[in-house]
C-alpha cells in the first residue's frame, strides 16, 4: 500500500487490512450485511401510502401463486393495483406469505 493510502484509513481498520485473514473476514462480513432483493409482503393494504411508492399485498385478491402489487398515487388519484407472480417479488427465492 502506498503511504498516502494507508494514512487515509483510521488506524484500527489499516491492522485488519493489512493481514489477509482479516480483509477476508471484513469482505465476507460487508456482503452479508447487504439489504436482501426480496421485497417484503404485506397481509393487508395501509390506508395510507406515500405517492409513486411499491408494496406487495397477500390478501387473498389475486390466484394461487400471484400477489396484488399496490402502486401509491399523488392527491387525486386512485392507486394502480395488478397481480403479479410471486417468483417475481422474491427474486427466486420461495418465501413463507403473511396469513
Amino acid at each position: 500500500m502506498r503511504r498516502s493510502a494507508v494514512k487515509a484509513v483510521p488506524s484500527g481498520l489499516r491492522h485488519v487490512l493489512q493481514r489477509p485473514v482479516g480483509l477476508t473476514v471484513l469482505v465476507v462480513t460487508l456482503v452479508i450485511s447487504q439489504p436482501s432483493s426480496a421485497q417484503k409482503i404485506h397481509s393487508y393494504e395501509p390506508l395510507m401510502m406515500d405517492p409513486y411508492s411499491t408494496i406487495y399485498v397477500n390478501d387473498g385478491s389475486c390466484s394461487a401463486g400471484k400477489v396484488l402489487k399496490v402502486q401509491g398515487a399523488p392527491k387525486n388519484h386512485r392507486r394502480k393495483k395488478s397481480c403479479v407472480p410471486l417468483s417475481d417479488v422474491t427474486g427466486g427465492i420461495p418465501s413463507r406469505l403473511p396469513k
